[in-house]
């Protein structure tokens, strides 16, 4: 399935103790910085996140066919995963385009 947000997002690098924003979608902690994905305007964007899912751990190449039918369409994408879920975060201007592109592959969309 696909679901789309609707709100834009942002991807902002943190220093290690700087405060994290309130609304965010992802946090990851590398240990020399740490890189949040929220609806705070600031940093890279604005992007619309399409999310993938749910799927089981064994699941085997779904991610590799999204991305792929979207490097040939040449929309950018920044990828995060979570346990059931695959978010695509694609610039702004793409979000509808890039959804076409993944139903076109068979993948299901819903907003």
């Amino acid at each position: 399935m696909i679901f789309r947000r609707n709100a834009p997002l942002y991807i902002r690098r943190l220093r290690p103790g700087e405060a994290l924003p309130g609304d965010r979608l992802a946090v990851i902690d590398e240990g020399d910085e740490v890189t949040v994905i929220s609806g705070q305007a600031g940093g890279s964007g604005p992007y619309a996140c399409i999310t993938l899912g749910p799927f089981e751990l064994e699941m085997v190449g779904i991610l590799a066919r999204a991305s792929s039918a979207l490097a040939k369409e040449g929309i950018p994408i920044f990828v995060i995963s979570s346990y059931r879920y695959d978010h695509i975060l694609v610039p702004l201007e793409h979000g509808e385009e890039a959804v076409r592109c993944l139903a076109s592959i068979g993948l299901e969309g819903h907003d």
